[in-house]
């Protein structure tokens, strides 16, 4: 059963009056001209990225697998994408792998998804692989000059289909003010950055990770550690959420003294140690800080030389 074309919900959000609300729904979401295996598109990106389709109803429910129609010129691979809507961060992602010829091609998500928008999106390609689409009405497809900060409407419509089962019949809309439960996160995850080597007074990107949800706690450490001494030595952490800076601490604002090597205040902890004759310092920060793209540490210090620096970031990601 195809959901293209299916008809608006019933009263304001009472579902659709020709289907039982209590059973399941099995389908497949699509906008295409109902391509099948070995027919070439009418059109087709090779190796481009940011390319996208948005449904922007009737998606929540168990969505089994993302599909695209495809083939492989030289040895290819996409990155699939997939949120909410344009704009936000990924949610998930797969990888797929097209065949010789122009053929569907889908990869196992076998996950809940509890909102009713759904956006597709390639976000990285090797060259060679190629993907269908054509410019018939009603068009869905955008693009993103910016690596997925904003995105453009486009008049054409993507080879993509998400395929459900548990898809629900209809959902309640949300407008305006609305009280709500939020839907549960993953949990928390952390992340942790590749050990660097951080100039001294150089801002430096320790870690980046891309997605939507919260930030729990952000942790750098180095070494070798010098003795803060007020604006001559000193420490720091900038946490940027969707490429704008967020926050930016300091030791001093960590142990409330600018010469204090450990101590602590309701951000967070600052601290040094010894471990195999190094000497390191570490900074905890604990700031809950929404993001919707991505969250990123960077790093600065003054101690009159380069540091091996680490990091890790612990978040709630969106589900």
């Amino acid at each position: 059963m195809s959901t293209r074309d299916h008809p608006d919900w019933w009263r304001p959000m009472g579902g659709q009056n020709s289907q039982d609300s209590t059973l399941e729904r099995r389908s497949l979401i699509w906008n295409d001209n109902d391509i099948e295996d070995g027919e070439a598109p009418p059109a087709f990106y090779s190796g481009q990225i940011y390319k996208g389709k948005f449904f922007p109803r009737g998606c929540r429910g168990m969505l089994e697998q993302i599909q695209i129609y495809c083939r492989d010129g030289a040895p290819g691979r996409f990155t699939v994408r997939y949120s909410p809507h344009p704009c936000l961060g990924p949610f998930g992602e797969v990888l797929i792998t097209p065949l010789a010829g122009w053929s569907w091609v889908g990869a196992v998500v076998e996950e809940m998804w509890n909102y009713d928008s759904l956006f597709i999106w390639v976000s990285g390609c090797l060259a060679g692989a190629d993907l269908g689409y054509d410019a018939v009405e009603p068009f869905d497809g955008h693009e993103s000059a910016d690596t997925g900060a904003t995105w453009a409407d486009v008049d054409n419509r993507l080879f993509i289909r998400a395929v459900y089962t548990g898809e629900t019949p209809g959902d309640v809309p949300v407008s305006g003010i609305i009280n709500n439960i939020p839907i549960p996160n993953t949990g928390a995850v952390k992340e942790a950055a590749v050990p660097i080597n951080i100039a001294d007074s150089m801002l430096t990107t320790l870690l980046t990770i891309e997605g939507a949800g919260t930030m729990l706690q952000a942790r750098i450490w180095g070494r070798q550690y010098v003795v803060p001494n007020h604006w001559v030595v000193y420490y720091r952490m900038d946490i940027y959420a969707d490429g704008v800076r967020a926050i930016t601490v300091d030791n001093m604002d960590m142990t409330q003294s600018p010469i204090a090597g450990t101590g602590r205040s309701s951000m967070g902890e600052f601290l040094n140690y010894t471990r195999n004759g190094d000497a390191y310092y570490r900074m905890n920060l604990r700031i809950p800080i929404d993001f919707r793209r991505s969250l990123r540490i960077r790093v600065y210090q003054t101690t009159g030389a380069a540091m091996w620096t680490y990091g890790e970031l612990s978040v709630n990601y969106k589900e």
